[in-house]
């Protein structure tokens, strides 16, 4: 598949997953305000640390191998059952110490131990989950595009009618739980989806760990901790620092600015991830990788221009659609936070190179520079503007890091065409 018809299918997802989104986030507004908002907020990013270290980080990794070796049945199975197997310990490892620390983790993030309950759910389900973050990459990296977002289009609707039923009768305390329940649902339905393909068998998963995989994969560790759990480690302690500083519905209103980026985005995002890695991967030219960056950026940039603009017109009309009057206030927060998401696209089509060339060091550097430079660029911009200075930091940290990955890869944008 190509750039434009990945990102059609991804546009297919997009607008069920935006309009799954935009369901629950009202039901979500509703019924437990910008409060439960809040920890909402605070247990999808724990849950994103839990999930990437289940898997020890090797998502990536898994994805980018098997695409650059999807003809090779021998190689394709010594990567799969590598990453099974780093996969189950893992998972297995994450699982025990949840269940160990449930108490502490619940005051850490909700600062109560009222939702412990929840924590001690996660710890039982964990294993399962990343069985289903492996069928995920598999489908990834073999290029199942249409499988892959079916699959997901799928467990987004079922997902959804979970949410709502658990929102509803639950409260908050259900709302945490939807977030566990819904991820044991897309296992379900990936099982589905994926034992059609020769590769789903045991042959592909049981094959124990390869040394050469093992190390491979192990780098993409590295470079999911640097960027996947600092940073929603970082999200998890800025939205606490704001708790403390404004209040709990300022940290609501955050989270509501942020995950309206995250529904409209989905689109890019999705092309990118399903598309560009695989892409990127395979390619080893310069002048190739370059004309594939050009084609991106004349593609999703103008894209992610019209869907900024578009937002910042309607912004009231999403707030009254998506929320309720208790977040009106959001309604400041809109510009910088629309600018930063320009060029975060920006900066990502640049930076997926680091992935896709497995440029570890340098994607580390990068990665914590960068998380830094926004956490002290929001802790300032609280202090000194309020609610809405994280907003200016996240527009500053992304052009900042736009710039940089301009450097870093020019020699590739200023290739030429070779000569005969």
């Amino acid at each position: 598949m190509n750039l434009t018809s990945t990102t059609f299918w991804s546009a297919v997802y997009a607008a069920i997953r935006m309009l799954s989104g935009v369901i629950s986030v009202k039901v979500l507004a509703c019924v437990v305000g910008p409060t439960g908002v809040a920890y909402v907020g605070q247990f999808q990013s724990f849950l994103a640390i839990t999930h990437n270290g289940s898997n020890l980080g090797i998502g990536q990794g898994t994805i980018k191998y098997l695409a650059e070796h999807k003809e090779d049945a021998v190689a394709c199975q010594k990567i799969l059952s590598t990453a099974f197997v780093i996969t189950l310990l893992g998972s297995t490892v994450l699982g025990i110490l949840i269940l160990l620390f449930h108490e502490q983790l619940s005051y850490y993030l909700f600062k109560s131990i009222a939702y412990q309950d929840v924590l001690i759910v996660l710890g039982l389900t964990v294993v399962l989950y990343s069985m289903g973050q492996i069928l995920t990459h598999a489908l990834n990296g073999f290029q199942e595009i249409k499988s892959l977002i079916t699959a997901r289009i799928l467990a987004s609707i079922i997902g959804l009618v979970i949410t709502i039923l658990l929102v509803v009768t639950a409260g908050v305390r259900g709302a945490l739980l939807a977030l566990i329940v819904s991820q044991l649902v897309a296992f379900g339905v990936l099982i589905v989806y994926t034992r059609k393909y020769n590769w789903c068998s045991k042959q592909y998963f049981l094959k124990g760990c390869d040394r050469k995989n093992l190390w491979r994969l192990g780098q993409f560790s590295l470079m999911t901790f640097s960027s996947v759990v600092l940073l929603h480690l970082r999200q998890i302690y800025l939205r606490e620092y704001i708790m403390v500083e404004l209040s709990v519905e300022a940290a609501g209103y955050w989270q509501a600015i942020w995950k309206i980026s995250e529904m409209y985005l989905t689109i890019i995002t999705f092309a990118l991830s399903v598309y560009y890695l695989p892409k990127l991967s395979s390619i080893q030219e310069k002048f190739l990788l370059k004309q594939e960056i050009i084609n991106g950026y004349r593609f999703l940039l103008p894209l992610v221009l019209c869907l900024s603009v578009g937002i910042f017109i309607t912004r009231d009309w999403i707030v009254w659609i998506l929320f309720t009057p208790d977040f009106y206030e959001i309604r400041e927060l809109f510009l910088y936070q629309l600018i930063g998401d320009v060029f975060k696209i920006a900066s990502w089509i640049l930076s997926f190179l680091m992935v896709a060339k497995a440029m570890t060091k340098l994607f580390i550097i990068t990665e914590i520079i960068f998380i830094i430079i926004f956490l002290v660029f929001s802790l300032y911009g609280v202090q000194w503007f309020g609610l809405v200075g994280m907003t200016y930091a996240f527009a500053w940290t992304y052009f900042l890091y736009f710039l940089t990955m301009l450097v870093l890869f020019r020699d590739i944008l200023l290739q030429k065409a070779p000569t005969n």
